[in-house]
């Protein structure tokens, strides 16, 4: 397997594809969600490898995108016990920014009673990134009340911001998706951090049947899918004890 590029050289290599036409792909089909920690030079090779079979994502020549995001939860991280609890329903509340396009949602992602995971956003204005203007308060007690039976607590602040650069790969042939998570940081509100080791990338796949092109050649170079959460995981690195899958041994030593 050739080894030769830099994971960025990788994906520069590969021809583009715009945000509306890979949205449009990948909404074709049903998908699985499948995480990895790779190596980046392994990475790079996999691209090399798979390259004539997907495109990367460019807008306006940017291949790589700053994202921010801020959690919201309760004084008692209600969020994150519900996830440690493994409660249903049980959701994550977000503001998310894309530094290059200055575009801001907020998010709220939703494991339903029956294990679904229902995902609803609205524009946000980025001067209120990390908080909640009138209007997201509306959105988000009407999505959970719909969704949930209830409100969004009173009580949401800040607990976690993550910073990272994703590269996004779509694949040529129906919906499969791959995103890579670079330089990854988890921080809490008193300004203790955790940061995925330099030689390392966060690899999520979407594909139909969970078995793409990438989840393939990962298979065969001996990586397992983890389970990992960044909110989980970086509140039970920084905040909060976890006991579970978040404070895997391996996933540690994957930050410093």
């Amino acid at each position: 397997m050739p080894g030769t590029r830099t994971l960025e050289d990788a994906v520069a290599a590969l021809e583009p594809i715009g945000l509306e036409a890979l949205d449009e792909r990948a909404a074709l089909r049903r998908r699985v969600d499948s995480k990895y920690v790779v190596a980046r030079d392994a990475l790079a090779a996999i691209v090399e490898s798979a390259g004539d079979a997907y495109e990367a994502l460019e807008i306006d020549g940017h291949r790589s995108f700053d994202y921010e995001s801020v959690y919201l939860d309760t004084p008692d991280l209600r969020c994150f016990r519900d996830h440690v609890e493994r409660r249903r329903p049980r959701y994550k509340i977000r503001t998310r920014l894309y530094h290059e396009t200055e575009a801001c949602f907020v998010e709220v992602k939703v494991k339903t009673a029956d294990e679904e995971t229902v995902k609803r956003q609205m524009p946000h204005d980025p001067s209120a990134h990390g908080g909640l203007n009138p209007e997201a308060r509306r959105f988000l007690d009407e999505s959970l009340d719909e969704l949930t039976g209830s409100p969004a607590p009173e009580a949401l602040a800040p607990s976690l911001w993550t910073r990272y650069r994703r590269l996004t790969l779509a694949a040529i042939e129906g919906g499969e998706r791959v995103t890579t998570d670079l330089d990854v940081r988890l921080a809490a509100a008193d300004d203790r951090a955790t940061t995925l080791r330099d030689d390392l990338a966060l690899v999520e796949t979407k594909t139909e049947e969970g078995r793409g092109a990438v989840d393939r050649l990962l298979a065969e170079g001996g990586h397992e899918p983890v389970t990992i959460s960044k909110y989980r995981f970086g509140v039970g690195m920084l905040l909060e004890d976890d006991p579970g899958e978040a404070g895997a041994a391996g996933l540690r030593d994957a930050f410093a």
